[in-house]
């Protein structure tokens, strides 16, 4: 842009550019593009509105616009035919990505003939989710329908694999993951589990090299050297050491330690002897709270970015599971980890079912995918929700999930989300309402309820028919009632209604924030 020397010596070199994935450009790469085509002006540029899904890294769709705006004299070719997907998929694919407002209008046809309905399968919970995952893949391969590579279990966050994977290795299935770790190996994870292995045995050094400066606490090379170095001088493990170290009394230990050194590795000692100290009355999920807030691992792992908010889910994802093992003890949850963790590590063969994030599944194909999660607040994700261009990346993530798919595809809500151990009511996601009934065979497990399907339009929740089910006669709660859950704590009612053939409350609570509830399954109290 400033020289214009170099600019013409540059765009006289290149009498032809060729750009593909111009979608995923972002605009400095657009202006240099630019600036490089001026002087022949032979640009060819192969690229998909509906495909992109990488703003989160800077990419602009808006740059085929652009495009359009620079080059008047341009000549559009548009390949509509699909040589993957079978004519109902495309159908389905074009009903959510014609919603989209700012994309040049296309009409997918293939020339593959005879292709079955999407699946529209509803499950009660997450749980049954995953179950139903696996069963499905289990009893199409027993019945020779498909062989265990042909199938993609897809999902909008890393954190919905743990449900998925656990589902596969209790029925001893492998099965592989693409651009991910998998969960017990993800590094959030095993931060959380050290603390927690230590916790349970302070003797444990593998567990405490890992979290002695997770997060960084300016505990030094010559510190360390010096902590080893002692340990073994007077054969005592370093956590140990450090937990004297802790302790308020003063002791002879200290005098191995600069003062520098002290100053860090004392409030940690401090830190370590007050966990241990709450392990026998705390449950896990209390203790790892108290280890989350005591070292801020939140403002540690999340630093605001996509990744960041990924990691932290994980650790939600963590504290659900500690929440089922909260009457068992602190050591049969880490056995019950540890025997996971050893199980996820086995070396899967080629041709399994893979498990991976949508935005990791752009550029693949399968004969068989099954998307999970479509419900709001996942798919489209909460961060969306009060911006208009993350929804409509959303909506063309989905759209990409959704053309992956070869041969058949299951879309997958379930009408629940288990949250620590109570059923948390949950809405279809928006999108699925862009599909006419006509172009999906619509199922149901037998334990979702027929008349809570549940759909969101013009910002209303719409409820099924439920005639199964007694309605109450009146409303039970009342905006701003205050009531107390088992769980949750005391929360005040924001608003109440019969949907479903039952009463479903929002209530915000001081400890978890807001929640919606079905009245008959939550155990409130109302508080006088």
């Amino acid at each position: 842009e400033e020289h214009a020397g170099i600019r013409e010596k540059y765009s006289r070199r290149y009498e032809h550019i060729l750009v593909d994935e111009f979608q995923d450009t972002n605009l400095a790469q657009y202006l240099l593009l630019n600036h490089l085509s001026s002087f022949h002006r032979n640009i060819f540029v192969v690229g998909d509105t509906d495909q992109s899904i990488y703003r989160w890294r800077g990419a602009d769709y808006r740059n085929l616009l652009r495009f359009e705006n620079d080059y008047p004299d341009l000549q559009t070719i548009l390949l509509e035919q699909n040589y993957r997907s079978t004519q109902e998929i495309l159908d389905v694919a074009m009903a959510v990505i014609n919603r989209h407002p700012l994309r040049t209008h296309k009409h997918l046809f293939t020339s593959r003939a005879g292709g079955s309905k999407v699946i529209r399968h509803e499950v009660f919970d997450d749980k049954e989710e995953s179950q139903f995952v696996v069963d499905s893949i289990a009893s199409l391969v027993a019945r020779n329908k498909a062989s265990p590579g042909d199938f993609a279990v897809m999902y909008r966050t890393n954190a919905q694999s743990r449900m998925i994977e656990e589902a596969f290795l209790k029925a001893s299935l492998p099965y592989k993951l693409v651009g991910a770790q998998r969960f017990y190996g993800r590094r959030e994870i095993k931060d959380i589990i050290a603390y927690l292995r230590f916790v349970h045995n302070p003797d444990d050094e593998i567990s405490l090299s890992r979290i002695i400066n997770v997060p960084r606490r300016g505990i030094g090379d010559k510190t360390l050297f010096a902590l080893y170095t002692l340990s073994q001088q007077i054969n005592r493990t370093s956590g140990d050491i450090i937990v004297e170290l802790g302790e308020k009394r003063d002791t002879s230990l200290q005098n191995n330690f600069s003062g520098r050194a002290l100053v860090n590795l004392k409030p940690f000692g401090a830190l370590l002897n007050k966990w241990i100290n709450l392990k026998q009355q705390f449950t896990t999920l209390e203790l790892m709270d108290a280890i989350i807030s005591d070292v801020d691992y939140e403002g540690y792992i999340d630093d605001g970015s996509d990744e960041g908010q990924d990691r932290w889910e994980n650790v939600q994802e963590l504290r659900r599971l500690a929440y089922e093992y909260q009457d068992s003890g602190l050591e049969f949850f880490l056995e019950r980890v540890a025997l996971v963790s050893d199980q996820d590590t086995l070396e899967s063969t080629t041709s399994v079912p893979t498990l991976l994030t949508l935005h990791a599944a752009k550029g693949l194909e399968f004969g068989i995918v099954m998307i999970v999660g479509l419900n709001e607040g996942t798919l489209p994700h909460s961060r969306s929700f009060d911006d208009e261009e993350e929804m409509l990346e959303e909506r063309r993530l989905f759209y990409v999930g959704i053309t992956r798919a070869k041969d058949h595809l299951y879309l997958i809500h379930p009408q629940n989300k288990t949250s620590f151990g109570y059923p948390e009511p949950v809405l279809p996601s928006r999108f699925m309402d862009d599909i006419p009934s006509d172009l999906l065979e619509e199922t149901r497990s037998s334990q979702a309820y027929p008349g809570l399907r549940q759909s969101i339009q013009s910002h209303s929740t719409i409820w099924g028919n439920a005639d199964t089910r007694e309605a109450p006669y009146e409303k039970k709660y009342n905006p701003g009632q205050r009531v107390q859950h088992p769980e949750w704590g005391e929360g005040m009612v924001l608003n109440s209604r019969i949907e479903g053939g039952d009463e479903i409350v929002d209530i915000f609570f001081e400890a978890v924030g807001l929640k919606r509830v079905v009245a008959s399954l939550a155990q409130l109290d109302i508080i006088e």
